[in-house]
């Protein structure tokens, strides 16, 4: 059953006609309005005079760095990115780990699964919006605060109350929120791509542990003996609050 929705505007960045057309040609059947464009010239002139819901971009073009292209505009036109590579090692390296990156597809491009991550990626970014408007919706303000931090669910932000605002990317604060507000409960890797909407792989359940790494350094005051955010062994991690 297909989706009844208002078309979402999708531009796709490829150096690679046939990718294009085949992408473009798939995506047209469904929900989606589908630009595309073969450099990043075109595609700002698109973004320009158009309001794109969303990107899909190919990290390796020959002319320019995708993820540089990628980085530059989601920052200049505020749109998620989902980038595509046939090099599985780029993927492990970027996912993740990038706030320009909410999602990836590898190549050759699996049509069912590009739909359901572009579906995925769309839902998740409505749901952020809506909610950043209603207040109702969002956690009691003591499942944001811990020790002598609190996170800003409005803004996105995790703020130091001594310091000031601590940079997280899109992915970090998404985890650490989920941490926040499930406290004390232990959660699997298995569990985390779940409940983050993200599409479970191998390599995507090994970067959580990267990113558990990275959230340590910010937010521990002894990143090697956490306080908060701890492992349990052949469990998964649980997020420590008295």
């Amino acid at each position: 059953m297909r989706l009844t929705m208002d078309k979402k505007k999708i531009l796709v960045i490829d150096d690679d006609r046939d990718t294009l057309d085949f992408i473009s040609g798939y995506l047209s059947d469904y929900e989606f309005t589908i630009y595309t464009a073969e450099h990043g010239a075109m595609a700002l002139t698109i973004l320009q005079d158009n309001c794109i819901d969303l990107l899909l971009v190919d990290l390796r073009l020959e002319s320019e760095s995708g993820l540089e292209l990628a980085r530059d505009l989601t920052q200049r036109f505020a749109v998620p990115a989902i980038m595509v590579s046939a090099i599985t090692d780029d993927i492990e390296k970027i996912v993740g780990l990038e706030s320009v990156l909410d999602d990836y597809i590898e190549k050759p491009v699996n049509p069912r699964l590009m739909l359901a991550r572009i579906r995925a990626v769309l839902r998740r970014h409505q749901t952020d919006h809506d909610s950043s408007g209603d207040d109702a919706a969002r956690p009691a303000g003591r499942y944001l605060a811990f020790g002598q931090f609190h996170l800003n669910a409005e803004k996105r932000l995790l703020v130091d109350n001594e310091t000031g605002p601590v940079e997280l990317t899109n992915t970090e604060y998404r985890l650490l929120e989920l941490f926040v507000t499930e406290s004390n409960n232990v959660l699997s890797r298995e569990e985390i791509v779940e409940k983050l909407d993200m599409e479970s792989s191998n390599h995507l359940l090994r970067n959580i542990d990267v990113l558990v790494l990275r959230l340590r350094r910010k937010i521990e005051p002894r990143p090697s003996m956490p306080k908060y955010l701890q492992t349990r062994r052949n469990k998964g991690y649980v997020f420590c609050l008295d």
